[in-house]
């Protein structure tokens, strides 16, 4: 009897810090979560970039991590190549309509669409206006935690031929790549990835393709949950038919978590080399992530 009641309580007392390592074990887990939940601001990358390059989302890397949301962006691009000999402006205003639906555990769906689009182009003198609508894109994405820090995903994404600012032919493509997110304790996160854009345009019958692998990188700091701020840099690449640096761009902006799931985002780009002659772009988001 008394050796039985010497095991009871052993055990009894055996299951304390056996409970209390598991709930440590269980916060840490969560508190190094790469996942942001609704109320966290540090949630990215931003869509960036500017038309007609990159029209939509499409060669921009995506989110590593599930979710649903709705957001619109309001994107501002300016050329300025006024002075001798270039004699060249070019101002672009846009917005675009983005939605991601969650299926299953770890996979997406999105489709995002640039509803409109205003073009200025003044070149030595010669003036030219125009709105259109389009093009938009279908994406799938599966998502993968390797680490409770660490999540991954990698997509497809096409890009559908409809287009109205474009007078003669189509373009569509399609686009594959990964992206990454690591979280670095309670106030960093870092997040970027890799893209492959195949844009083909289709003019009297014939096609020409090309093929622009980029990559993204940058950092986060949450001084608290709901406000995030971030800098990093891009750099798009053609490779095929004619190799070309396209662009290297730094970017930074800030991200905050408001009431009633909604989100604001702001995100600037400055292009510093390549044949991209934009001088900056501007990008402010609304979303809501139910």
């Amino acid at each position: 009897m008394t050796r039985r009641m010497t095991g009871r309580m052993t055990r009894r007392w055996l299951a304390i810090p056996m409970g209390v390592a598991l709930a440590l074990a269980t916060g840490g887990a969560r508190a190094a979560d790469a996942c942001p939940e609704r109320w966290e601001a540090a949630a990215g990358p931003l869509p960036g970039g500017a038309q007609p390059s990159q029209p939509a989302d499409f060669g921009a890397v995506p989110e590593a991590c599930a979710g649903s949301d709705l957001a619109l962006r309001l994107r501002g691009a300016l050329l300025d190549d006024s002075a001798a000999p270039g004699f060249f402006g070019d101002v672009l205003a846009d917005v675009m309509v983005r939605g991601r639906r969650r299926i299953g555990g770890h996979g997406w769906l999105s489709l995002a669409v640039d509803l409109f689009s205003y073009r200025y182009v003044n070149d030595g003198g010669l003036a030219s206006t125009g709105p259109s609508f389009g093009p938009p894109t279908v994406g799938y994405y599966q998502g993968f935690t390797v680490t409770p820090g660490t999540a991954v995903a990698i997509y497809s994404r096409a890009l559908l031929p409809l287009d109205t600012a474009r007078q003669s032919g189509i373009e569509t493509g399609l686009e594959l790549g990964g992206s990454v997110r690591k979280g670095l304790g309670h106030r960093w996160v870092v997040d970027g990835g890799l893209s492959l854009a195949g844009p083909l345009d289709i003019v009297a019958g014939q096609a020409h393709g090309r093929l622009e692998p980029a990559a993204l990188a940058e950092g986060w700091f949450s001084p608290r949950p709901a406000l995030a701020v971030f800098a990093g840099g891009a750099l798009r690449l053609e490779v095929a038919p004619t190799p070309t640096l396209l662009t290297i761009v730094p970017r930074a902006g800030l991200r905050a978590a408001l009431r009633q799931s909604l989100w604001l985002a702001f995100l600037a780009e400055a292009p510093v080399a390549g044949t991209d002659r934009t001088t900056v772009i501007a990008s402010l988001f609304l979303g809501w992530s139910p």
